[in-house]
C-alpha cells in the first residue's frame, strides 16, 4: 500500500480555499485512495472497476442515501437522484421535468404558456433564468438583486415586500415552479437561516407552487426542512464529494413521464433528465459516476461520525454543528474586514454575507494590490482566493472541510498584510 506521509505532510501545510472543486476530508480521501485499488467488499478489484449494477455498488447507494436521509431528515416523500451534468444541466433540468408535470396536471396545450418565478441574487440565479427561457417557459423575475444592490451589483437580498411578485386572482393560473439559489459563489450572497429573517419567504407564496433551490454550494452547512421545497439539487464539489455528480432531492408527486407530457404540449426532453426515469432505476438509469458517488458516502458518514463541533443538545439536528462551525469560521474572517477601517470592503451587504464565500476588495490599492495578496497568501500556502473571473476581488471560501485553525491563519495573514500596505 502507497506511503501517504508525504501528501499529507503537504496537505497539512496548505490551506484550500478554492471554490469549487473544493477540500474533502483527509480520512475520506485516504479511504478512498485505498478503495481505487482494492475494495474491501470486491477484494482485488477497486471501486472504479466493480459494475454499478453490482450488489456491493448497490450497497454504496444505498448507504449515501441513508445517512443523507438521517442528515438533512428527508421525509419519506421524496427520492434522491444521482444525476450527472453539474448545476447547470440542472438549471434545464428542474425546468423540463416541471414544466411536463405542470402541463400533465392541468391537462395543457401546446398554445398554452407555463411561467416560472425566479429570485436573481445573483450570477448563478441570473444564469438559470436565462435557461429558463432557453427551455422554453416564461421566466419572470420576482427579485432583481442588482436593482436593489450597490453600483447595480449583486449585493444585497431585500425583504420580500419590494419583490416584484404578481398578486394572483382565485382562478388564475399559477407558475409552475419558484427558483432560487440559497448561496450565490460569485458574489458572496446568502439567504438566512431558515428561522431567520433573511431566510427564503416562503409564507409569502401559496404552498402549492412548488419551490426549487439551488443548494450547491451551501449543502450540507446548516439544517434545512426538506418538506418545504420540491426540489433540491447541489453539486457534489463544495461540500459533499468531488466533481463529476449532482444530488437531487425531489418530492414524488412531482415525477411524471415526459414522453406522456407531450400531448399536453410538453416537448420532448432527453431520456438522460428525466427525474422519474432517475427514480425509477434508483439513479441507475444509465452508468453512474461510481467513484465520486462512492466518496460522497464517505464524507457523508464522517458527517454523522464526527461532525466539527458536538451536537447542542440529544434533540439537536444532525447538521447544526455544521451550522455553527460555519458561523465561527465566517464571523472570524467578517469580524477582520469591518475592523480593517477601510482596507478591505466586502462586497455584500452584512444581512445578505455568505458564510461559504467571503468577497471583499481592497480599494486603497485596486487590483495591484488584490493580485499581491492572492501572491503573498499563495506563497503562505493560502491558495484559490482569488475572486471569479467576472468580478475580481477577493474571495475566501470556507466551505466545510475547511478547518477553524484554517481560517485563523487567513485571519492572521489578512492583518499581518494591511499591517504592511494600510500606508505604503
Amino acid at each position: 500500500m502507497a506511503d501517504f506521509s508525504q501528501q499529507l505532510a503537504q496537505r497539512a501545510n496548505t490551506i484550500n480555499m478554492n471554490a469549487g472543486p473544493s477540500p474533502l476530508p483527509d480520512a475520506a480521501l485516504l479511504t478512498a485512495a485505498a478503495s481505487l485499488l482494492s475494495y474491501p467488499d470486491t477484494p482485488g478489484m477497486g471501486i472504479a472497476e466493480i459494475s454499478h449494477r453490482s450488489s456491493a455498488f448497490d450497497q454504496v447507494v444505498a448507504n449515501a442515501n441513508k445517512d443523507l436521509r438521517q442528515l438533512l431528515d428527508i421525509p419519506d416523500n421524496y427520492h434522491v437522484l444521482w444525476m450527472q451534468g453539474g448545476g447547470l444541466t440542472q438549471f434545464a433540468a428542474t425546468v423540463l421535468n416541471l414544466a411536463a408535470w405542470y402541463r400533465t396536471k392541468h391537462q395543457l396545450t401546446a398554445d398554452d404558456d407555463v411561467e416560472g418565478w425566479y429570485a436573481v441574487t445573483g450570477s448563478w440565479s441570473k444564469k438559470a433564468a436565462e435557461e429558463g427561457t432557453r427551455m422554453g417557459v416564461t421566466a419572470r423575475t420576482v427579485f432583481d438583486g442588482k436593482k436593489h444592490g450597490k453600483d447595480n451589483k449583486f449585493t444585497s437580498i431585500a425583504p420580500v415586500d419590494a419583490w416584484d411578485v404578481p398578486q394572483l386572482e382565485e382562478n388564475s393560473r399559477k407558475p409552475a415552479f419558484i427558483y432560487y439559489c440559497d448561496n450565490e459563489t460569485v458574489d458572496g450572497v446568502e439567504f438566512g437561516a431558515p428561522d431567520s429573517d433573511s431566510a427564503f419567504p416562503f409564507d409569502k407564496f401559496d404552498p402549492a407552487i412548488p419551490v426549487v433551490a439551488d443548494m450547491s454550494s451551501n449543502f450540507l452547512s446548516r439544517p434545512v426542512d426538506v418538506s418545504k421545497y420540491g426540489i433540491i439539487y447541489a453539486g457534489a464539489q463544495k461540500n459533499l464529494g468531488p466533481a463529476g455528480v449532482t444530488l437531487v432531492i425531489v418530492r414524488d408527486d412531482l415525477l411524471v413521464d415526459l414522453d406522456e407530457a407531450v400531448k399536453y404540449g410538453a416537448g420532448r426532453v432527453p431520456s438522460m433528465l428525466s427525474y422519474k426515469n432517475m427514480a425509477d432505476t434508483n439513479s441507475m438509469f444509465n452508468t453512474p459516476p461510481t467513484f465520486t458517488i462512492y466518496v460522497c458516502s464517505l464524507v457523508l458518514r464522517s458527517l454523522l461520525e464526527s461532525p466539527p463541533l458536538p451536537l447542542s443538545s440529544p434533540d439537536a439536528r444532525p447538521l447544526s454543528p455544521l451550522s455553527d462551525f460555519a458561523d465561527q469560521k465566517s464571523a472570524l474572517v467578517y469580524s477582520e474586514l469591518d475592523a480593517s477601517e477601510g482596507f478591505y470592503i466586502g462586497t455584500a451587504d452584512k444581512e445578505a454575507r455568505s458564510r461559504m464565500n467571503v468577497t471583499f476588495r481592497l480599494p486603497t490599492g485596486g487590483e495591484p494590490l488584490e493580485k499581491a495578496f492572492v501572491k503573498e497568501a499563495s506563497e503562505r500556502g493560502i491558495k484559490g482566493v482569488n475572486g471569479h473571473r467576472s468580478v475580481g476581488g477577493i474571495r475566501t471560501s470556507i466551505y466545510n472541510a475547511v478547518t477553524l485553525d484554517d481560517v485563523k491563519k487567513l485571519v492572521a495573514f489578512m492583518r499581518e498584510f494591511r499591517d504592511k500596505n494600510a500606508h505604503a
